[in-house]
């Protein structure tokens, strides 16, 4: 199964928008750039880089795809502090699976993972969840990871 990174990348989206799910929040699922104007949090599915692989050289080359995934809105209540944290958990527990890939739904309606394909997170122990942790003020919240997702490169 040969994808380009626009297809891996509107995958990804929809493999999020299946498996990460709860009944404490309501979180949409978007692609990046996009006009998001609604309240409640959002997954913010952003691409900083496409690539190719090439090493080790005695293998297939790969096509490595970096995204920001970011977890946004605004924490206007405890209920919104409650529900953006719910949110990220789900996405925790989610992207620690083992042997996460990348996952295809065909045109039957089935959904299949993508040979060759990985996913891997990473989180910076530095960034901050609010902007200002101390203020009593509306907050805006943005919980960001780096995901980079690897797929065969195409012929």
């Amino acid at each position: 199964m040969k994808l380009n990174s626009f297809e891996a990348l509107r995958a990804f989206a929809a493999q999020l928008e299946r498996h990460v799910a709860s009944e404490t929040f309501h979180t949409k699922v978007v692609l990046t750039p996009s006009a998001v104007d609604e309240p409640g949090m959002v997954i913010k599915v952003s691409l900083l880089k496409s690539y190719i692989q090439t090493v080790p050289r005695m293998i297939h080359s790969s096509r490595m795809l970096r995204v920001r995934l970011s977890v946004a809105g605004a924490a206007e209540s405890m209920t919104g502090l409650e529900q953006a944290l719910a949110a990220i958990e789900a996405l925790d527990r989610y992207l620690v699976s083992d042997g996460l890939r990348l996952e295809m739904e065909t045109e039957e309606g089935t959904v299949t993972g993508v040979p060759d394909s990985r996913i891997i997170q990473t989180i910076s122990q530095e960034d901050s969840f609010f902007d200002n942790p101390d203020s009593t003020e509306v907050q805006d919240v943005e919980d960001s990871r780096t995901i980079t997702i690897t797929i065969p490169e195409g012929e």
